[in-house]
């Protein structure tokens, strides 16, 4: 160790003071500015930050290694040091140079200008430069080891318009793991969850010449229903943050070079938030066609029909489908005129989508024709508004033509029966009678309300439930009163112990009968008299007696039992009387006692 410290000492080195600071930040965001120094003797010096920074600091390690090098000895040292920095105002600021003093020189760092944009425009900047339709952009906060992001597909929509959203995780530090996600409530949005795999490992991404583990937390699909600006407030989260300590160590070892030695990792929750998001809406544009039914997005329609000739009172399905990308669950059902004979049913409903990718809705309408001859069935007109035209369009599809055929005289048994979300039934008759033949119906003479028995059954259903009550209550109360409980149950207490002091007699336990004799009777003296097992003693209980009108040979007894107990514990050779007259003698007198003290 001697000669290890010689030559750490002998081996000097240039030293070199550097900064490391990002050249932009967010306001109201903290960032890092980090100073390492390839020395670990000397007086470091901060910069004098702007006032209006808040900071907080420094956090120092220092680190020293010693390498052999083919007999060469090469002794590398360091210091780093980390200022957490958070500007609340927007501008351009200039970090001045730090010192660093040793006895043999002084070096200075460089100057670093950082520029502090306000929390919108910092995101729209961030998503031109990258060319990215992110309006938080895809990158971290500067200087954050973990952070989250909530990234949009897009900042500027129409009223229904979906806009996917991603939340994001970057980090430059280890975790092992995540909790107490809060999502905010997206006030002024519809939101629909998109599936997304459990978060079991990040992937490395470089954002501005540094990398990061990435990984997507959650995804979702908003579709804002009121124009105008609307805000997403932040989401929140937990992080576990890996740290590594250093215990204490003995002062002999109270060097640098041994934390790697005595150092730990060490699970600390970190607090997350992302930034605040305002989403621009914009109202659709007036007036709308008449077919409109809220569906916003790139779309076609096509419909066809289950079979062009059918019998009368035969089942036949209208399909149509509407398919392509934008708000598929919120498009609403096509309004559709059909001729009179025949029968409509509420359409069955399916979506077919994930997100706001290409899927398909569709529409099945169940038609039963109810006369004969042939119908027209008109062509669908449905309009949508196609965000990226910025106007409507109408989609139409082709009429069919239904040719019935059939006796218009036959009975209506065969008749098909829908029930939505089943298929069709044939249950042989469209009404079931629930009986056949004449009933016989009879006038009753005056109404229960006015019997007398009707209010006799009431007023005793009435006084049993105020007797439950009044005696539930008596019940409370007294449970209430612990001490008054202990008192009522001393006897049966007591009663219980010489039982098992008898037992203890039959099993051939001797030794311990006459202990739980004492204990019968102490306990039942206790209870009884409400005086505490702590407090509990001869005189106290001789006293209560007599207070309690007890008879002088009660007590005398008393005292010739307790007498008796403590005897035989501690001198059992000796004891003239046998513990059966003993539990006797005692069970009698708790007989007399309870009798007084009642």
């Amino acid at each position: 160790m001697v000669f290890l410290l010689a030559c750490l000492a002998a081996a000097a080195q240039e030293v070199t003071l550097t900064v490391d600071a990002p050249e932009s930040a967010v306001a109201g965001e903290r960032f890092r500015i980090i100073y390492t120094i390839n020395s670990t003797d000397g007086q470091f010096t901060r910069p004098k930050f702007d006032p209006s920074f808040s900071v907080q600091g420094p956090q120092q390690s220092t680190n020293r290694n010693v390498q052999w090098i083919n007999g060469d000895m090469k002794v590398v040292s360091s210091t780093t040091l980390i200022y957490y920095v958070t500007a609340g105002t927007p501008g351009t600021y200039t970090i001045p140079a730090a010192q660093f003093e040793t006895k043999r020189v002084t070096v200075s760092s460089q100057e670093k200008q950082i520029v502090i944009y306000d929390g919108d425009s910092s995101q729209q900047a961030t998503g031109r430069q990258q060319g990215q339709t992110s309006a938080a952009g895809d990158a971290p906060a500067s200087g954050s080891e973990v952070s989250m992001r909530i990234l949009l597909s897009d900042r500027d929509v129409y009223a229904g318009q979906p806009i996917t959203g991603t939340l994001k995780l970057y980090t430059r530090i280890n975790l092992s793991g995540i909790q107490e996600l809060k999502l905010p409530d997206f006030k002024g949005f519809l939101k629909e969850d998109i599936e997304t795999p459990p978060l079991r490992s990040l992937d490395n991404e470089v954002i501005d010449g540094v990398q990061y583990g990435t990984g997507v937390i959650q995804r979702f699909v908003l579709y804002p229903q009121i124009a105008g600006e609307i805000r997403i407030e932040p989401a929140e989260m937990t992080a576990l943050v890996q740290e590594r300590t250093t215990a204490a160590r003995d002062p002999f070892f109270n060097d640098p070079f041994f934390d790697s030695f005595f150092s730990s990792v060490s699970t600390v929750p970190r607090k997350i938030t992302t930034q605040p998001l305002t989403v621009r809406v914009r109202p659709l544009p007036e007036p709308r066609p008449a077919d409109f039914h809220g569906a916003v997005g790139s779309f076609t329609i096509e419909s066809s029909v289950s079979a062009t000739d059918a019998k009368l009172n035969d089942a036949v399905t209208l399909t149509v489908t509407l398919k392509g990308s934008g708000n598929l669950n919120l498009a609403g059902e096509p309004v559709i005129s059909f001729p009179q004979g025949i029968e409509k049913y509420d359409p069955k409903v399916t979506v077919r989508s994930s997100g706001i990718s290409a899927g398909s809705k569709v529409f099945e309408y169940l038609l039963i024709p109810r006369n004969t001859g042939t119908f027209e069935i008109p062509p669908v007109s449905y309009s949508v508004f196609d965000p990226g035209q910025e106007k409507y369009v109408t989609l139409r599809t082709g009429g069919f033509t239904l040719n019935v055929t059939g006796t218009p005289g036959q009975e209506e048994g065969a008749a098909p029966v829908y029930i939505p979300g089943e298929d069709v039934k044939y249950i042989g008759q469209d009404i079931r009678f629930i009986r056949n033949g004449n009933g016989r119906l009879t006038t009753l003479s005056s109404p229960l309300v006015a019997s007398l028995h009707y209010w006799l059954w009431f007023a005793l259903a009435l006084f049993i439930a105020l007797l439950v009550l009044v005696v539930r209550k008596q019940q409370i109360r007294r449970n209430a009163d612990k001490a008054g409980m202990r008192n009522r149950r001393a006897a049966k207490n007591a009663r219980k112990r010489l039982s098992r002091a008898t037992a203890l007699l039959k099993s051939g336990k001797k030794e311990e009968v006459n202990a739980e004799v004492a204990r019968a009777l102490w306990g039942y003296l206790g209870d009884k008299l409400r005086i505490d097992q702590s407090d509990l003693t001869r005189e106290k209980c001789y006293t209560a007696l007599r207070e309690r009108k007890a008879d002088e040979e009660m007590i005398t007894e008393l005292d010739r039992i307790l007498t008796a107990t403590e005897y035989s514990q501690y001198a059992p050779v000796s004891e003239v009387e046998s513990p059966a007259a003993l539990c006797e003698r005692a069970a009698l007198l708790i007989g007399k006692l309870d009798n007084v003290l009642d």
